[in-house]
């Protein structure tokens, strides 16, 4: 008989296999601007003054302050992020109509040939005032300048820049008297001069401009001691992003954003954005209820590194900038309160231009706000990431944001809060050790009384997705 087979040896289970690596999140590197010497502040200045006189045009004594009251409360007490009012929109009958411009600018030769026309407007009571000139037509050559009677040139602007801006409203669609209105610069106190100097060859009345209205600002931006803002300045539970060292690069990404709506100023926040191919263009991200339109978006004036000059200072750093010239709107969406523009100026040296995170949020995820509340200095809040959620209007007219939905990532804060004029500002957290926006501030109810209640933050991954992509670049895994 022959003898039985050895039994088989007995096969090693195979080894489990290696867990996979963790995902790399979709998402997009920030940078610094390749000059990150000191930038002086500055205020647009022309290169000359031109010591001209000229009719004065004085408007009553405003009434007093009287800011529009943030949106309704719904339910729980959620509002929407309220864009912070710092001005009101005053009409100029003396001025109103092209004719009776003309007649006051004055127009006279100068010693070089050059026609030049000035018009001086009051506004009692005002800390700053806006002047909306309304252009029926300007000479590309042109140069427009706001000035203190019989004082230096704050700003100048060339009539192609100025032209330029009001095309872009038109053909957003906008043909009315706002769209053809471009919002000059800030001048501190309550007196403007308005001078037109025209290019050597040109007459008078290839000028056809009007300045039917102005806004009467409550505060001069250009000092951080404003009194007005001090009357409303950033609670006092907020943290001065100054202190925080760690939060500095990003800190160099975030601009105060003024601008004009219907004749009324607001503040709100806003963040440069880097794109993949880190191309230096200075896209724009803050709150589509702050820019809602082409026409708005041309009025933007951005305010870069404000903040205190050390921790806790309340001093303005020097290092402190105005930048001029208005934005284009290029993608504007309620669905995720975003807006999206490119600036028509590219801001100071030193900037950074900020990274974004392309991929669902997660609860429990430690995150940090860096914003301007009440139009201060900049603050930081930290917090984390409770969930996400659906906003929408209710039919009794207040706000919700605990709706079905996943648009809105959910925060609550342990340091710091947010206030009117934070608005639009990036949520930002941590990946790899570098840190990167993914939401902007849309409402909420969190306040230094009520450090539990939550705030809301657009997601930045959803307008990436639909549309955001076509400036910022492909990100793999992100579409």
């Amino acid at each position: 008989m022959p003898a039985p087979a050895p039994a088989p040896a007995p096969v090693p289970a195979p080894a489990p296999a290696p867990a996979p690596p963790p995902a790399t999140p979709a998402r997009i590197e920030p940078y610094d601007d390749l000059n990150l010497r000191s930038t002086p502040a500055s205020s647009g200045a022309g290169p000359d003054t031109l010591a001209l006189p000229a009719e004065w045009v004085q408007l009553d004594p405003a009434p007093a302050p009287q800011p529009r009251a943030a949106s309704a409360a719904a339910a729980g007490g959620t509002g929407r992020m309220p864009p912070r009012q710092i001005g009101q929109a005053r009409p100029v009958g003396a001025t109103a109509s092209l004719a009776a411009t003309a007649r006051r600018l004055g127009w006279r030769r100068l010693a070089d040939g050059r026609f030049a026309g000035a018009l001086n407007l009051r506004s009692e009571g005002a800390a700053s005032i806006r002047l909306g000139l309304l252009v029926h037509r300007l000479p590309d050559g042109a140069q427009v300048r706001v000035a203190r009677p019989e004082g230096p040139v704050a700003a100048t602007l060339g009539g192609r820049e100025i032209t330029a801006a009001l095309e872009r409203n038109r053909r957003a669609g906008d043909t009315s008297e706002a769209g053809r209105t471009f919002w000059l610069p800030a001048i501190g106190g309550p007196d403007a001069q308005l001078q037109i100097v025209l290019p050597a060859g040109t007459a008078p009345s290839e000028v056809q401009v009007a300045v039917p209205r102005l806004s009467h600002l409550w505060v001069d931006l250009a000092r951080s001691q404003d009194a007005f803002l001090k009357i409303g300045e950033a609670s006092v539970c907020n943290v001065d992003a100054s202190c925080e060292n760690a939060w500095r690069p990003e800190s160099r990404a975030v601009a105060r954003m003024e601008y004009v709506r219907d004749g009324i100023s607001y503040l709100c926040t806003g963040t440069l954005m880097a794109d993949v191919a880190a191309s230096g263009t200075p896209w724009f991200l803050s709150g589509q209820h702050c820019i809602d339109s082409q026409t708005v978006a041309s009025t933007v004036v951005t305010y870069w590194f404000y903040r205190s000059a050390f921790c806790d200072s309340g001093t303005l750093d020097p290092s402190s900038m105005r930048l001029l010239g208005g934005a284009t709107l290029l993608y504007a969406s309620t669905a995720t309160d975003t807006a999206f523009m490119r600036l028509e100026r590219t801001p100071p040296a030193g900037v950074r231009y900020a990274g974004s995170l392309l991929s669902a949020p997660l609860a429990g995820t430690p995150v940090t706000a860096l914003h301007h509340p009440a139009g201060d200095l900049l603050k930081l809040s930290a917090g984390e990431i409770t969930g996400t959620t659906g906003c929408a209007w209710l039919s009794e007219g207040g706000l919700s944001c605990e709706e079905p939905g996943d648009d809105f990532t959910r925060v609550r804060w342990s340091r710091g809060t947010t206030q009117g004029g934070s608005s639009g500002s990036a949520l930002f957290q941590s990946v790899d050790g570098r840190n990167y926006l993914s939401a902007n501030l849309y409402a909420g109810s969190a306040s230094c009384q009520a450090s539990t209640s939550p705030d809301y933050f657009g997601r930045f991954d959803r307008p990436y997705r639909d549309a955001l992509y076509r400036w910022l670049g492909e990100v793999p895994g992100a579409r």
